[in-house]
């Protein structure tokens, strides 16, 4: 039991060093792109097969788009190629004349042409095969593939299934993503301080290097506003239109920094020639459909509760709530309510910001649990812990209407509430299917950069499975998979079953659903034991085997009756209970619904508890402790065979407002106070002193160690993997036995760019999940997939050193600006395992600060 009289918050952490690695040798090359180089004649003389074929091809669609009257395409065509994905750099094709629109998976590239002869190209290739400097690279050209004919890496396995039934007459509304960066897709390298070079020569090339970086920024700019003018005159000419918040309002694009997105409406002749001809077009795909809210029949016999809530203080932490509306006068709310700031953006219902979704709202519920995340209180008063801030976004079907593209709707409501001091945002909506894997969505990748641009935290639910009938051709009913003989839980592991858009979100936080209680009467049992994975919480990974959902909290179960098929219900004993809307009669209070969206809520809850105690923190560390906290239960703590089932549907584990908020005496967590920065090669080291008397041989009990980074960095979309869709990447890693920051620092530096591999062996703790796959005790992840980084481990403590040391390291993603940064939190925990045992006070008086060193080049 933690004693209350003493003082136990968290202990500031001490940046001991910092170093820059430097430049070290390209990778080496695929053994394809090795074979190719040692058979130029062949190689060079398929690619210029290639390439005639594709100008002659270009050639025949614009005479037959002239004879059939299409619309007039921009002045590029679409190529698409496959490069050697280990050394070729996708933007080095901007010297073959081609412009990167996407990179998908195995090297393949959507590219596009404004060179309608492909002629530097074509000088490349000859330069290749006559074993001439600047044609070597060629190599890594693998293939060559006209644009139109691989749709499918276009549009969204949804639509792709219901491609060859698309009608010319067909009516369609769909998401489309366009790249806008132009030709120049990356600045050039930053210039290098040569030896016996003066420092004024110097100087001259970086003032030079950065007005040509100004003058590209402008570029894109100026190609961006050039392309989505051209993109709404394609679609005006097959009479389509792009769809905007409001009638009247002018069309409007969710930007981000290489792209941008819409929703249109338009015929099944001119989506297809959108789809197979438009250069710069990377994605295509249907709206989200929203799952209906899973709720019992009949309404709750709880009374209306006695119980009164009293306004928070007046400088509490704000949350938003996207959702469906809140009842703002509920007696149970009305308190807590930031009344000035309620808007709603459903059409022609811009001024009704109350939750009309029938049978007791949906907003109004995910607000309570924000305020009440375990009991609701009956009887007595308290005090509110936050605002809340009401964006209703949902219709009283509990519907987004086709007519509001979800990235355009979050970056206003960011835009208004964040200047009114809003940091905390709960997004209990999300789609119905599984999110894809190809890209990150324009819904997600506009969470993240937003997430990016501004001190804010997005807690965003998993998702959650339907009962009874399929949605569309990829997510399979929770029937649907007994019927195919899958039990629970392992059917949450199927690919049906992933997390929804936009949980897959970097920067956000997802929640999962676990049950809290078994039920067990007549024939009636639930399908999930407490605290296991609910049976309806979609599971990870998501995007690029990320760690998806992070956490999960308490969201309710699903009960059955044994029967073939079973008749699924969920009475209110498994049911959450929670606040509920009276607009159209019934209680206050009820335990009639279940879902991923009432589990997220309850992490908000901490969110905004952190936030008032740490006012003037980033969101960054809100994030971390959230994470830190998470701990797995007990069954999967002992669970041997299937761990990484335990990480795909539990995450990080259940989170805990104590262990996030605050210590005890055999616990103790240290954490960076305020915004730490790092750029790409640097690594900071932080050093956690440990007392001799706790590290001494004679001392042998066992210390749970757990460490959480938390990141955040600008995203592209058009980009195929984590390492290229961030401007900056980090990741982290812990000292050895006896090795001094000095010497830590100099073995992090050194090995920076070395192979994966290299690292296997090396430490002398087995971490749950390890910096790469296959290194810790769970296969097949790794902690560094995402921007939230926590791994854990239980050591003896006379294993520690006195100087325990950890490493943020920086790396460079899409952006080589040297001024490049990404903003982190770095949480680290030791806990002693025998609770008598008390290391608090014992570590906290040995935690001195240190002077910064020097940063130092090795």
């Amino acid at each position: 039991m933690v004693e209350r009289s003493k003082d136990y918050s968290h202990i500031p952490l001490t940046l001991t060093i910092q170093g820059t690695a430097k430049p070290s040798r390209p990778p080496r090359s695929n053994p394809r792109s090795l074979a190719n180089l040692g058979n130029r004649q062949a190689h060079g003389t398929k690619l210029k097969a290639n390439v005639d074929a594709i100008f002659f091809s270009w050639q025949e669609e614009e005479e037959k788009r002239d004879e059939e009257g299409k619309p007039k395409l921009p002045n590029a065509r679409r190529v698409i190629l496959q490069i050697d994905p280990d050394a070729f750099d996708p933007d080095k094709l901007k010297s073959y004349g081609i412009e990167v629109i996407a990179e998908l998976e195995d090297g393949y590239i959507i590219g596009a042409s404004a060179d309608l002869e492909l002629s530097a190209l074509q000088k490349k290739i000859e330069q290749f095969l006559k074993e001439e400097r600047g044609g070597t690279t060629v190599a890594g050209i693998w293939e060559l593939i006209e644009g139109y004919k691989k749709p499918e890496l276009i549009v969204s396995p949804e639509l792709w299934k219901q491609w060859d039934k698309i009608k010319d007459d067909d009516i369609w509304i769909v998401d489309v993503g366009i790249a806008c960066l132009g030709p120049k897709t990356k600045l050039s390298k930053y210039p290098e301080h040569k030896e016996n070079e003066t420092d004024e020569k110097f100087l001259q090339k970086v003032n030079r290097w950065m007005n040509k970086r100004d003058i590209t920024c402008r570029e894109w700019d100026d190609e961006k506003l050039i392309r989505e003018d051209d993109f709404r005159q394609f679609i005006f000419s097959y009479q389509g239109k792009i769809l905007s918040i409001e009638e009247g309002e002018s069309t409007k694009y969710c930007e981000l920094p290489d792209s941008f997105s819409c929703r249109i409406e338009i015929s099944g002749k001119g989506l297809k020639d959108l789809v197979s001809n438009y250069p710069y077009i990377f994605e295509v795909s249907e709206p989200d459909e929203f799952l209906e809210m899973i709720q019992r029949q009949g309404l709750a016999d709880a009374a209306s509760p006695s119980f009164q809530l009293d306004p928070p203080d007046k400088n509490a932490p704000k949350v938003c709530i996207i959702d469906s509306g809140i009842q703002e006068r509920h007696c149970l709310l009305r308190a807590a309510i930031d009344e000035n700031n309620s808007r709603s953006w459903v059409p022609g219902e811009v001024n009704i910001t109350a939750d009309y979704v029938k049978n007791g709202g949906h907003g109004t519920r995910v607000a309570g649990a924000v305020l009440y995340p375990n009991i609701i209180p009956q009887t007595g008063r308290q005090q509110a812990i936050c605002w809340l801030q009401n964006a209703r976004i949902l219709n009283s079907d509990n519907k987004l209407p086709d007519k509001l593209f979800p990235p355009i709707i979050i970056e206003d409501i960011v835009n208004i509430y964040h200047s009114t001091g809003t940091r905390l945002f709960n997004h209990s909506v999300t789609g119905s299917v599984p999110c894809q894997t190809q890209y990150m969505s324009a819904w997600a990748a506009t969470i993240d950069q937003l997430t990016w641009k501004n001190d804010i935290l997005f807690i965003v639910a998993a998702g959650n499975l339907p009962i009874d009938n399929r949605i569309g051709q990829t997510r399979l009913s929770i029937k649907d998979h007994l019927a195919a003989n899958r039990s629970y839980p392992n059917y949450l592991l199927e690919d049906s079953c992933r997390i929804a858009n936009p949980a897959q979100s970097f920067q956000a936080l997802t929640v999962g659903s676990v049950s809290h209680k078994f039920y067990n009467q007549s024939s009636l049992t639930s399908m999930a034991q407490p605290d296991r994975p609910s049976a309806f919480s979609c599971s990870g990974f998501g995007i690029w085997e990320s760690i998806k959902p992070e956490v999960v909290e308490y969201g309710g179960d699903l009960v059955t009756d044994g029967n073939i098929p079973p008749n699924l219900t969920h009475p209110k004993e498994v049911c959450p209970e929670l606040v509920r809307s009276t607009l159209h009669g019934g209680s206050a209070i009820a335990s009639d619904t279940i879902g991923t969206s009432f589990a997220a809520p309850k992490v908000t809850h901490i969110a905004a508890r952190l936030a008032a105690q740490f006012p003037k923190e980033s969101c960054l560390l809100y994030r971390a402790l959230i994470v830190q906290s998470a701990r797995w239960p007990e069954w999967a703590r002992a669970n041997k065979e299937n761990k990484l089932g335990v990480i795909r549907s539990f995450g990080y584990g259940i989170p805990n407002l104590e262990r996030a908020s605050r210590n005890s005496p055999n616990r103790v967590t240290l954490y960076t106070k305020g915004e730490r920065r790092i750029e790409a090669r640097q690594a900071h080291i932080y050093q956690v002193k440990l007392p001799k008397k706790l590290i001494s041989p004679g001392e042998e009990f066992e210390i749970l160690l757990e460490v959480t980074l938390s990141y955040k960095a600008q995203p592209r979309r058009t980009r195929r993997n984590r390492r290229r869709y961030l401007s900056t990447w980090l990741d982290w890693e812990c000292s050895k036995k006896g090795e001094d920051p000095q010497q830590f620092l100099k073995r992090v530096l050194d090995k920076y760019e070395a192979p994966e591999n290299t690292e296997k062996g090396q430490g002398i703790f087995k971490w749950m999940l390890g910096r790469q796959k296959n290194y810790g005790i769970v296969k097949d992840v790794s902690r560094g997939s995402g921007t939230i980084q926590k791994d854990w481990t239980i050591v003896n403590s006379y294993e520690l050193t006195e100087a325990f040391c950890i490493a943020v390291v920086g790396h460079e993603g899409w952006n080589n600006d040297p001024d490049a940064y990404a903003p982190y939190s770095l949480v680290v925990s030791f806990e002693a395992l025998k609770a008598e045992i008390e290391i608090y006070t014992e570590i906290a008086q040995v935690q001195v600060p240190i002077e910064v060193e020097q940063e130092v080049q090795i």
